[in-house]
């Protein structure tokens, strides 16, 4: 694969690519590798990659002692995100619906959704789809949904923690917006690298990690971006995020090594089993209407 430090180039600010949020050219360096607009405040990583290169990441190593220790054994963290998430989907929507998720990885959310959506969805890692139809049930294809054909309009179309790793979201949501139904919803998450945490972090922020993540959204660049496409009614919302104790705790030990001390605890005693929720109000959910 190649690396991302000899993919990375500077860019003439009159001759960059126009930002995918406001359409301005003009851009300034944030940090080491990354670029942020002059209009709207929206920062990209600086990476000439092909889509091909994007969707090579996502293979079972990235899920499973990459940027995830074991995605899988986060489930129970997980699910307790995803019913909030569908609770307040549920009270959007109380007729329930057609619902499709994009990046919907080993399926956790769609086992949820499809309780009271008519729910399914893709991811381009084929071995968590694989995972999430066997082991979950689901409705799931490993497809890009930007390729895939239309099959009817949806009431909910969901990216949790998706956007920030596409390379052109602009035309994510764009498609989206062409296959909601009018009232319909958009519902997604990701990070605010204008919030107080991301400023005070700078570029140690725990999100800016590319080439997976490679757009740094504010709640200034998505309002912006939603607009532009069409989308009404955006709300933004910065709830709590349920962790996992010892996934925590070997995240923490990559980047600090005093913490390796607490890996035997977390590991192998009942206490690296705890969920909690922490909230460093970094992270966004975002309602938005057709």
């Amino acid at each position: 694969m190649t690396d991302p430090a000899q993919s990375s180039r500077p860019r003439d600010s009159q001759s960059a690519a126009p930002c995918i949020c406001c359409q301005e050219t003009s851009h300034r360096s944030a940090h080491d590798g990354l670029e942020s607009c002059e209009g709207c405040g929206h920062i990209r990583a600086d990476l000439d990659w092909t889509p091909e290169m994007f969707h090579a990441l996502y293979t079972t190593g990235y899920f499973k002692g990459g940027e995830y220790e074991d995605y899988e054994e986060e489930a129970d963290a997980l699910r307790y995100n995803f019913r909030k998430r569908l609770a307040d989907l549920k009270k959007r929507h109380p007729e329930g619906g057609d619902l499709w998720e994009i990046g919907c990885a080993y399926g956790f959310f769609l086992e949820a959704a499809q309780e009271f959506f008519n729910a399914a969805g893709c991811d381009i890692a084929e071995d968590a789809v694989a995972s999430a139809v066997a082991h979950r049930g689901v409705k799931a294809q490993c497809c890009d949904y930007l390729q895939k054909a239309e099959e009817g309009l949806y009431d909910v179309v969901c990216l949790w923690d998706t956007v920030e790793h596409l390379a052109r979201p602009d035309l994510y949501l764009e498609k989206v917006h062409c296959e909601l139904k009018p009232g319909g919803s958009l519902a997604l998450s990701t990070g605010d690298i204008a919030s107080s945490w991301a400023r005070i972090r700078g570029r140690h922020w725990r999100l800016i990690h590319p080439p997976t993540h490679v757009h740094y959204f504010t709640k200034n660049s998505m309002e912006t971006l939603l607009t532009r496409l069409g989308y009404k009614q955006i709300e933004f919302h910065y709830p709590p995020f349920w962790r996992n104790i010892n996934n925590t705790v070997i995240k923490l030990a990559r980047k600090n090594r005093i913490f390796s001390l607490l890996r035997p605890v977390t590991a192998y005693t009942p206490l690296g089993r705890i969920n909690f929720p922490l909230n460093l109000f970094d992270l966004m959910t975002v309602y938005a209407k057709k």
